[in-house]
């Protein structure tokens, strides 16, 4: 749980959640204290990077040649050495890359993007950060960081396989998201990270479903967590068999692909939806299966993040 930031789950309200999620894998777990959980640039990988080995809970290994990988795109976040891995983000077009205002990311840090494994894709130098003027690290509202990258010509980019993600700019009622990352694969997180990218997709739910447990959840001084139904986008509640972020898979994409006609010819294209921004874990498991996962709306902020990149 990063930053110190506990929500807990006491007495009556408890059980409360124990019954909530009694139909899923999670009823299994110890309920009686849930926290929100996410990564920053405070703890990043700390490990060799031979020893990593785990990915997304519950996904699948990608490579470059997976058609719905979004490789192109993915980008990696590291401390200046190039070696302290922190966090995800999105190549939004070949001068900026979008992620987590709560990853902290700084002038200086390295970016990487394209590939499907980790320490791959093309080098970049973070130049500026700008995070939105309203972001909260306590209760992460406003989650959303525009990053000024420099590197190789665009024509360099494309040709190593690094290319922009569409932002999409209205919501309309999607089922679901893939989600990609090199997070823990295991549900206590006990394992450091992965060497080769993974993805899964998370169905969407509604603030009505998941505030069966958000309604229980308090911040540290005892107020409830803002939640910004607008803003904010829920998924993977009651899904056990979807993948679940982990430690180190948020402030990347979550996206969906579709089919254009292009000069006559049928183009898939890939669409971002969210940037992800924290999960809520339990007591028992750290990156828990069927418990919700939240991330900030690409629509709902589109004309910030266009701003923000001017």
């Amino acid at each position: 749980m990063a930053r110190g930031r506990m929500l807990t789950v006491l007495g009556a309200a408890a059980a409360a959640v124990a019954v909530a999620v009694a139909a899923t894998a999670a009823a299994a777990q110890d309920a009686s204290e849930a926290v929100i959980a996410d990564s920053s640039r405070d703890r990043p990988l700390p490990v060799p990077r031979g020893r990593r080995r785990t990915r997304i809970v519950g996904g699948r290994k990608i490579t470059e040649f997976d058609r719905d990988a979004g490789s192109q795109f993915m980008a990696t976040l590291y401390t200046p050495d190039g070696f302290g891995y922190y966090c995800g983000g999105a190549l939004v077009s070949f001068e900026h890359v979008l992620t987590r205002a709560g990853c902290f990311t700084r002038v200086g840090d390295v970016v990487r993007v394209g590939g499907s494994r980790l320490f791959q894709g093309v080098k970049l130098k973070v130049i500026g950060v700008t995070v939105h003027p309203n972001f909260n690290s306590n209760g992460d509202q406003n989650d959303i960081a525009v990053l000024k990258v420099s590197g190789p010509s665009e024509a360099v980019m494309v040709r190593k396989g690094a290319v922009p993600v569409i932002m999409r700019q209205t919501l309309g009622r999607p089922h679901g998201f893939y989600i990609t990352g090199y997070g823990a694969v295991d549900k206590k997180a006990r394992t450091a990270g992965s060497l080769q990218l993974k993805r899964g997709y998370q169905p969407r739910n509604t603030w009505a479903e998941c505030k069966e447990i958000f309604k229980f959840l308090k911040l540290a001084n005892g107020q409830a967590l803002p939640i910004n139904e607008a803003a904010q986008l829920c998924t993977n509640y009651k899904s056990t068999g979807s993948g679940a972020l982990c430690e180190r898979d948020v402030g990347g994409p979550q996206f969906r692909t579709r089919w254009v006609s292009k000069n006559g010819k049928w183009v898939k294209v890939y669409e971002l939806y969210g940037i992800t921004s924290f999960w809520v874990a339990t007591r028992s498991e750290k990156c828990p299966q069927g418990f919700p996962n939240v991330s900030s709306s690409v629509p709902y902020y589109y004309n910030w993040i266009r701003s923000a990149m001017k």
